[in-house]
């Protein structure tokens, strides 16, 4: 029992289901409605028919009546007329009575002998007949009623004329049955048409909740509601939830990495950092070979908190969390302006970096984020550049109906391998050509293709031993585009 009360509440407890029940009371209060109406609208006009009927039945013998030279012949000769058309009726049946105005009653004509059956009775009761209007019959046994209509003659007389509503309750108990049986097979196919169209419709809400079902019981991020192409709001509700997977596995995914390139990575500055202070701290240790010791110390742990923050941007750029401050940038005055910073380091490794952009480059980008990715640019190409050689900035606008800006960085060096052109844009990947180099932190390529990418556009790299090796980001340059 408990069972049965258990699944009946599931089932109520069901979207479609709820959807379904909901539907059918509004159908079911319509339908009533409509019923109530058109039943009404339609008893009238048959009771109307009806009166109709008598009113110009006994329109017919007034005016007979009225045209006999006296009263008294007027009223045989309706008696008359009546006796005949009573026992030969043209059309529908009729019954017919004459009274005078003391309700004494001169003539009765009942045609068929069931309305016998009816206690007229209620006609001759006081003084005065029923002289205008309509009165109705009824009886116990039978299924419908007799309706009178009574009209004055004169000052002494009173005619009553009537028929009964057989026809008229007939066809209305026909309209009735003909309604509860259309009633009812559209309710059933209602509630299974509903039913079916609800279940398919939200068919969506299922496989959302089993995805998420499955994601927290599995852990699988991979997982995806299966799009259904209706173009319709559900539909749409499924890509955005599918997106918003995607931004959350790649985040976590992001995360996930970034705490094992983490752990990989740090091992080897902090075991540096603990030979650093375990030195600093020995016996024997003189003051300025503890100096030294605290100074080694202090630029691995600035070493650390660079790297930590490098990955901490990629990681908020990757994922989209990345606040950008957008605004329209010359990216020819940015790289001018990197430049003048990067020029000693250019110095050291006896290169020279060269800004050959003579126009304007705007760009819609964070101006912050971008010089970001100019100055790890820069430092990319003067870490893998020949010693001797120069580090050449060019650009372009490239016009359309979504107008963008090339900004390329060159260098001349070594090509970089073919098997590795895919990898340099990974996290903690160096390049042979600085493998025994400490301020590297294989963190820059990724940091520039991450804040790019956060911004709309796309990085690429071309590399050959006769050109050197180009670095290029594509970025949007309409103001509009956020």
């Amino acid at each position: 029992m408990h069972g049965e009360t258990g699944r009946a509440g599931r089932l109520i407890r069901r979207v479609d289901v709820r959807l379904t029940l909901w539907f059918s009371v509004v159908f079911l209060f319509s339908a009533l409605v409509l019923f109530g109406f058109t039943f009404a609208n339609l008893y009238h006009t048959l009771r109307e028919e009806d009166r109709q009927y008598l009113q110009a039945r006994a329109l017919g013998y007034l005016v007979r009546y009225r045209t006999s030279i006296n009263e008294r012949s007027g009223v045989n000769f309706l008696v008359n007329e009546l006796s005949n058309d009573i026992l030969t009726p043209s059309g529908r049946p009729f019954f017919a009575r004459i009274a005078t105005s003391e309700n004494v009653q001169v003539f009765m004509g009942i045609p068929l002998r069931e309305w016998q059956e009816f206690d007229f009775s209620v006609l001759e009761e006081g003084r005065r007949p029923h002289a205008e209007g309509f009165l109705t019959i009824d009886h116990d046994r039978l299924d419908y009623e007799l309706e009178v209509l009574g009209v004055r003659l004169s000052e002494n007389y009173v005619f009553q004329i009537g028929g009964d509503t057989r026809t008229r309750d007939n066809l209305l108990r026909f309209f009735q049955r003909s309604f509860l049986l259309t009633f009812s097979v559209m309710l059933g196919v209602s509630l299974a048409g509903g039913l079916f169209l609800a279940a398919r419709s939200l068919r969506p809400i299922g496989a959302l909740n089993e995805t998420v079902r499955s994601i927290i019981e599995t852990g699988e991020l991979d997982r995806r509601i299966p799009a259904r192409h209706s173009n319709d709001d559900l539909d749409e509700m499924i890509g955005s939830v599918n997106a918003m997977l995607d931004r959350i596995q790649s985040l976590v995914t992001g995360l996930r990495d970034s705490l094992d390139s983490v752990a990989h990575d740090l091992r080897t500055p902090l075991t540096r950092l603990r030979s650093t202070a375990e030195r600093a701290l020995s016996e024997g240790a003189d003051r300025e070979a503890s100096q030294e010791a605290l100074s080694d110390a202090l630029e691995e742990s600035d070493r650390i908190l660079g790297m930590l923050n490098a990955m901490m941007d990629i990681s908020e750029a990757e994922s989209g969390a990345m606040r950008l401050n957008r605004r329209e940038v010359d990216l020819t005055h940015l790289a001018n302006e990197v430049a003048d910073v990067y020029s000693i380091l250019a110095d050291e490794a006896q290169m020279s970096i060269r800004v050959a952009v003579d126009q304007e480059l705007p760009a819609c980008a964070d101006p912050a984020r971008m010089r970001q990715v100019i100055g790890n640019l820069y430092d990319n190409a003067v870490k893998y550049g020949r010693s001797g050689s120069e580090v050449v900035v060019t650009g372009r606008v490239v016009p359309g109906p979504e107008p963008a800006v090339e900004f390329r960085v060159t260098n001349e060096g070594e090509p970089i391998p073919e098997s590795d052109i895919d990898v340099i844009w990974n996290r903690l990947y160096r390049g042979k050509g600085a493998g025994d180099r400490r301020d590297g932190l294989g963190l820059g390529l990724a940091l520039v293709r991450a804040i790019v990418q956060a911004h709309g556009g796309r990085a690429e790299v071309e590399t050959s031993a006769e050109l050197g090796t180009c670095f290029t980001i594509i970025l949007p340059s309409n103001i509009t585009e956020v």
